[in-house]
């Protein structure tokens, strides 16, 4: 008798950092460098989440305190060593921005089956509007979130138009 075919699960690759003494994972296909941190420049009228904003590649562009806006309490380990670099369409338009996390561990492909959703996230885990699901990996657990929310329309904008202003 022929033996059928292996199912083939369609997998996603994701950047596993971590933050805040967690691990957290965003999609690839959304990160356009990981870089050292760098001085940043800070905002005086802005939300308590942007950290300030950073050149990059030729242009300035906002960095968020990932801490901040993932609403995580403060444990003593919230340093940053790098920025990760994000790209991604909110509403058709292209955003750049930069969240500030401890370290860059890995890549991974997961599937969708592999990413849990969860009704109710422990507080110190992030705010649950920026949380895709949970994965289960070599006995820890990695928050899948999604960067597309992780600076509002109007900060953003706010940020843009003031630095292209002057």
């Amino acid at each position: 008798m022929p033996q059928s075919a292996p199912t083939v699960q369609n997998k996603d690759a994701y950047m596993v950092y971590r933050v805040g003494g967690h691990l957290y994972a965003a999609p690839v296909n959304c990160v356009l460098e990981v870089v050292l941190t760098e001085s940043l420049i800070s905002l005086p009228d802005a939300s308590t989440y942007i950290a300030g904003i950073a050149h990059f590649r030729g242009k300035v562009i906002p960095i968020i305190d990932t801490v901040k806006r993932l609403a995580l309490p403060f444990n003593g380990d919230n340093s940053y060593s790098y920025i990760v670099v994000f790209e991604v369409e909110v509403d058709g338009i292209n955003r750049t921005f930069g969240a500030l996390v401890s370290k860059v561990l890995s890549v991974g492909e997961y599937s969708r089956a592999e990413i849990r959703e969860v009704d109710v996230m422990p507080s110190d885990i992030g705010s649950p509007s920026y949380i895709k699901g949970i994965i289960e990996h070599d006995n820890e657990y990695i928050i899948v979130v999604s960067p597309a929310k992780f600076i509002s329309n109007e900060d953003y904008s706010n940020i843009t138009n003031n630095v292209s202003e002057n």
